[in-house]
């Protein structure tokens, strides 16, 4: 009897191998506790021709002969644990408990093969763990251990499973083959992740600043140095991470984002901004959360700006396949160095709702929440951001990514030119934008992917002559992940 579970636990491990040719389907015009149209499992199908093409004929088994007999029982049980249909799992379990002399171990390796088809990894780790616990030689639930693990993010816990079981003697070689995919899986994932990207740059007005010449109605005229710029050079941005599986499903993460741009013809508007966490992460099947303590800092003009320490929180869950949910919290301590009255701290508040309608095609949406506080009340100020994106797989291997966001954001006091001549007005600006990208999915070299991308960003102030302006670039983005 123990045998014979064994072989099967063995075939159904094998991802490569074709499901069983004998079908096993329930008539749903029937009562709950009817079994009826389905394949008997002991005898071979039966081809009949059609159409000059062959097609399984399957035999047919009644509840009746199913509840006469414990052995017809286990062998559709393990057919239904094979093709992983948990209905009739369901079922056919409940009629192989009935009988005195079934074998507790099949059982709860049914219970536990429920339990991963619902995603409840822990539930079906546990089960797992007891089976191996009374019989520590079964390999394919040591494998299927292994499995569980891997899928609810216990990557230390499942390499050390996958390994104990591949050093087992006469392992076919196709759960051979597995194991090592879902190692050499656990090696990429445990490993350093980076990312690099970089663009010629060609900013006509990379002040930020509106081309009117009077200040409001103040009198005062702008000089050159206060209408817009231009400069030429180069953006990039540089990101490098790893978790570390302290143990279970703990992990410490590590990572750095580096962001610039560099312009050769005008040095003064040179901008560096650097952010490295160090904190906790917790990781599941359904979800995760994170607890990173961050310091930033961030270079002007070839001179130190500001830095700034603090925290984010960090929460993901997949609510079905296709939805998932990300939220983050974020506070943080300003510090500049030559403007004290910037000094201060802001919070960051998140929410993003993604769905992935098919494999080539995303949405999302998502609402932000910033609020920063300093030292002179005029430049404190809220801001709310609503996103939308939509990413696409077209043919011809070309993708796409768009991405619209409207901001609003309110200052708390009237706003003064050097903090001294009143504008008029407490500052209030409307920012809108757009993102296009655009690429081919087998244009690389060297793992090297050219991008177009096309951006648009509109300001509008209530203070129009010192802070509305308009810009729209394209972009040729090389792109590499590590």
């Amino acid at each position: 009897m123990k045998k014979q579970f064994y072989i099967f636990s063995v075939t159904a491990l094998c991802a490569a191998s074709a499901v069983a040719e004998t079908s096993v389907s329930v008539n749903q015009a029937t009562t709950p506790d009817s079994i009826q149209n389905i394949a008997h499992p002991t005898m071979p199908p039966q081809k009949v021709e059609k159409s000059g093409q062959s097609t399984v004929q399957p035999l047919r088994v009644s509840r009746a002969q199913l509840l006469a007999s414990p052995q017809l029982t286990q062998d559709w049980l393990n057919l239904a644990l094979q093709q992983r249909n948990p209905e009739l799992i369901q079922e056919l379990l409940a009629i192989y408990r009935t009988f005195a002399q079934h074998d507790p171990i099949l059982v709860q390796f049914s219970e536990a093969t429920l339990a991963q088809i619902a995603q409840d990894y822990p539930l079906a780790i546990r089960h797992f763990r007891e089976i191996l616990a009374a019989n520590p030689d079964l390999n394919p639930v040591r494998i299927e251990l292994a499995k569980a693990l891997f899928h609810d993010r216990q990557d230390s816990a499942a390499r050390d499973q996958f390994e104990k079981a591949k050093s087992a003697v006469n392992l076919p070689m196709t759960v051979a083959t597995l194991i090592d995919s879902y190692l050499n899986t656990l090696q990429q994932r445990s490993g350093w992740q980076s990312s690099f990207s970089a663009y010629y740059l060609r900013d006509t007005n990379v002040n930020n600043t509106a081309a009117t010449r009077e200040i409001e109605n103040t009198g005062f005229v702008k000089g050159d140095s206060m209408l817009p710029q231009s400069a030429h050079g180069v953006a990039y941005a540089f990101s490098l991470e790893r978790d570390f599986n302290l143990s279970g499903s703990h992990y410490l993460h590590l990572g750095t984002e580096l962001f610039g741009k560099n312009f050769w013809d005008n040095h003064a508007y040179d901008d560096i901004y650097n952010r490295t966490y160090l904190g906790y992460s917790h990781k599941s099947a359904l979800q995760s959360w994170s607890i990173l303590p961050f310091y930033e800092k961030r270079w002007f003009g070839n001179q130190s700006y500001k830095w700034a320490n603090g925290v984010r929180g960090e929460y993901h869950r997949w609510l079905s396949n296709n939805w998932q949910l990300s939220t983050a919290l974020e506070h943080a301590q300003q510090h500049y160095y030559d403007s004290q009255n910037l000094n201060g701290h802001s919070q960051l508040a998140s929410v993003t709702l993604l769905w992935l309608r098919t494999p080539r095609q995303f949405f999302s949406l998502g609402v932000d929440y910033n609020r920063e506080k300093t030292q002179l009340q005029q430049y404190s100020n809220n801001t709310r951001t609503l996103r939308i994106g939509w990413g696409q797989e077209w043919q011809w291997g070309i993708s796409s990514r768009i991405g619209l966001s409207y901001a609003q954001r309110n200052y708390k006091d009237q706003a003064k030119l050097g903090e001294l001549i009143p504008l008029g007005n407490v500052r209030n600006d409307k920012i809108y934008s757009a993102n296009l990208t655009l690429w081919k999915r087998d244009w690389h070299l060297w793992g090297i992917t050219p991008k177009l991308q096309l951006s648009w960003k509109k300001q509008d102030s209530n203070i129009s002559s010192m802070y509305s302006y308009s810009s729209k670039n394209i972009h040729l983005v090389f792109e590499k992940n590590f």
